[in-house]
C-alpha cells in the first residue's frame, strides 16, 4: 500500500493592519463630516475616509444610486462650504476630493469673516426680530420658552454660530509660514465673529423677555413691543452716535470707529455729552450760550 507524500503547507498570511489616522486628519475627518452632514438633503447619507497619500475622499452613501445630474450638483454644494473653511476641493458626479490648506481659499474666508463683522456692526435687524418675537404670539408660550425659541431662530439667522460650531476642537495648522500666518488671522477673526454673534444673542434674550415681562403689565402687545423698541434704541445706535461727536473733525465714509460692543453701547448712551466740553465766558448772553452748547453738541 503506497500513500502519497503530504505536500507541505504554506504558512498563512497574515495581512497588515491598516495604517492609523493620523490625529489631525481624524479631525479633519470630523469636520467635514459634519459640514456635508448639513448641506446634505434628508434622508441622504455622507461617507467620508482618507485618501492616501494625503487628503479625504467623500461620497454619497445612500442603497439607490442617485442621478449623476443631482450628484454632480450636491458634490459642488458641498465643495463650497468646505473650501470656506480654507481647504482646496475637487469635485465631479462621482465624489469629492478635499485637500490641503488653499492660500486663496483662506484669503476668501479673512474677507467673509471681515465682511460679517461689519454686517454684525449694526444691531437693528436682531432688535427689530427680539421685540416681534419672531412672529410669535407674546401669550402663546411661558415667557422662558419663548425667549429660546426666539433666540434660536435669530441664532439660525445670524448663520455664523453654526458654521464655527462645525470647527470644535479642530487645531488648524501648518508647515508653510505664510500658510500659518493665515490660519493665525482666520482664527482671530472667527473669535471676533463669535463674541459679535453672542452680543446679537444677548440683546435679543434681554428684549424678548422685557417684551414678554410689558406684555404681561398691560396686556397690549403692540405696546409692549413700542415702548422695548424706543428704549432699546439708544444703545443699539450708540455707535453711530459716538462717530458723529466724538471728534471734531469730519470721519471719511466708511471709516468709523471699529465694530463696538453691547456693554460699550450701553455705557456710550448713557453719556449726556459726547462731545469735549468747551469753555464758555462767564459774562455771555444766554442766547450765545446757548448757540455755543448747540455748536459743541454736533
Amino acid at each position: 500500500m503506497s500513500i502519497e507524500p503530504r505536500a507541505r503547507v504554506a504558512p498563512e498570511r497574515v495581512l497588515p493592519s491598516p495604517a492609523p489616522m493620523a490625529p489631525e486628519t481624524a479631525a479633519q475627518q470630523r469636520v467635514v463630516e459634519r459640514i456635508c452632514a448639513r448641506v446634505a438633503p434628508p434622508g441622504v447619507d455622507v461617507g467620508v475616509a482618507e485618501l492616501p497619500p494625503g487628503g479625504l475622499q467623500v461620497w454619497i452613501d445612500t442603497p439607490v444610486p442617485v442621478a449623476e445630474q443631482e450628484s454632480w450638483v450636491l458634490y459642488h454644494r458641498m465643495a463650497r462650504e468646505v473650501a470656506l473653511v480654507g481647504w482646496h476641493c475637487e469635485a465631479d458626479a462621482d465624489r469629492l476630493l478635499v485637500l490641503g490648506w488653499s492660500a486663496a481659499c483662506l484669503h476668501n474666508r479673512v474677507r467673509l469673516l471681515q465682511s460679517g463683522l461689519r454686517r454684525l456692526a449694526d444691531f437693528e435687524h436682531t432688535a427689530q426680530r427680539a421685540v416681534q418675537l419672531d412672529g410669535r404670539d407674546p401669550g402663546g408660550a411661558p415667557a422662558t420658552r419663548l425667549v429660546e425659541e426666539v433666540c434660536a431662530a435669530i441664532e439660525r439667522r445670524l448663520r455664523w454660530p453654526e458654521r464655527l460650531a462645525e470647527l470644535d476642537g479642530f487645531e488648524r495648522s501648518s508647515g508653510l509660514p505664510h500658510l500659518q500666518l493665515l490660519l493665525a488671522q482666520v482664527a482671530g477673526l472667527e473669535a471676533k465673529v463669535a463674541a459679535a454673534c453672542e452680543e446679537h444673542l444677548v440683546m435679543a434674550r434681554v428684549l424678548a423677555r422685557a417684551v414678554c415681562e410689558h406684555h404681561a403689565r398691560h396686556g397690549d402687545p403692540a405696546r409692549a413691543r413700542r415702548d422695548v423698541l424706543a428704549e432699546s434704541r439708544r444703545w443699539v445706535h450708540a455707535s453711530s452716535m459716538i462717530r458723529g461727536t466724538a471728534t471734531a473733525r469730519p470721519i471719511p465714509a466708511g471709516a468709523g470707529r471699529p465694530h463696538m460692543g453691547l456693554a460699550e453701547r450701553r455705557i456710550a448712551a448713557s453719556v449726556i455729552n459726547h462731545g469735549v466740553p468747551r469753555v464758555i465766558p462767564a459774562a455771555v448772553t444766554p442766547g450765545v450760550a446757548h448757540a455755543d452748547l448747540e455748536e459743541g453738541a454736533r
